[in-house]
């Protein structure tokens, strides 16, 4: 089961979340949340707590047009789907004190590339290739670190290795590849060299409605975000459904459009509710953590 534990905000001084869409987090347990309508990523330390917030509306070297989603690799490099101008942007984030209000964008022009048609979601591999769902071209692009196209994983279908506006993805262990492949109801999975080993879920199946945000945690368990069915559900490395949280509501603990999830390393689970304009942050609970509580009782 999951426990509602709080609500990361931004501060008063700061507008408040316009349809944010996208969360990550980095290795330290530092959360990033992509503010699409703000043009804005907003970074809070591993306690909840606001640190600052870059970005702005623009289409210059680290402004932001509707950014959809981030993705942080070695506590250093944050990757930004910079929807609204095509691109994929490279930020530099090892100064996280307050003072260090300018994030330098590396050099060149993130990873744009010609076929990048509306880049949705993103996640970086061991190896620090990048993964991005595209969901106007029905496809994952895989790119290099530095911007070069790699690989092309699905096209136009409903076929098994096929997409339907996929809007979420995921690198689990090994190189594992998890598509939230929506417009088929359906996770898809992938081995890491891109062939497709299982699909989970579909259209003649009750497990997704219209599944958009994915993320996986360090025992290969899998969180997916379900916007339609206003819940999250949790999977084992496998795809059995082990259970769901949530449910539609306007409350904390309840969702109305939860768009994407993020898990970090000492395991508190955030989840984007882009219809209520908020991220929670919960608590998974374990059989030990329950027993543990009967104990105290």
């Amino acid at each position: 089961m999951a426990r509602y534990e709080g609500t990361l905000l931004p501060p008063p001084t700061k507008a408040p979340y316009r349809r944010p869409s996208g969360i990550t987090t980095d290795f330290q347990g530092n959360v990033f949340v992509v503010d699409t309508g703000n043009h804005r990523v907003l970074h809070f330390d591993r306690l909840g707590r606001y640190v600052i917030d870059f970005g702005g509306y623009g289409w210059d070297v680290g402004e932001l047009s509707s950014p959809t989603d981030a993705s942080a690799r070695e506590g250093f490099r944050l990757f930004v789907a910079d929807a609204g101008n095509d691109r994929i942007q490279q930020f530099d984030i090892s100064d996280l004190s307050a003072e260090g209000a300018v994030f330098p964008f590396q050099e060149g022009n993130g990873l744009a590339d010609e076929q990048l048609v509306r880049p949705s979601r993103l996640d970086i591999d061991e190896e620090g290739r990048v993964y991005v769902s595209d969901p106007l071209c029905h496809c994952v692009w895989i790119f290099t670190p530095t911007g070069e196209l790699v690989n092309q994983l699905g096209g136009l279908g409903d076929e098994p290795s096929r997409f339907r506006t996929p809007t979420g993805v995921a690198v689990g262990n090994k190189g594992r590849v998890l598509v939230a492949d929506s417009g088929n109801r359906r996770i898809q999975v992938f081995d890491s060299l891109g062939n497709w080993k299982a699909s989970w879920g579909g259209p003649a199946d009750s497990l997704f409605v219209e599944p958009t945000g994915i993320d996986v945690d360090s025992e290969g368990s899998v969180y997916v975000a379900d916007r339609a069915a206003a819940r999250i559900s949790v999977l084992t490395p496998e795809g059995r459904l082990v259970f769901t949280f949530g449910g539609k509501g306007n409350g904390p603990g309840t969702f109305r459009a939860p768009v994407d999830i993020a898990v970090a390393p000492e395991g508190h689970v955030f989840v984007v509710d882009q219809e209520r304009e908020t991220v929670e942050r919960y608590r998974i609970l374990r059989e030990s953590d329950e027993r543990d509580g009967d104990k105290k009782r």
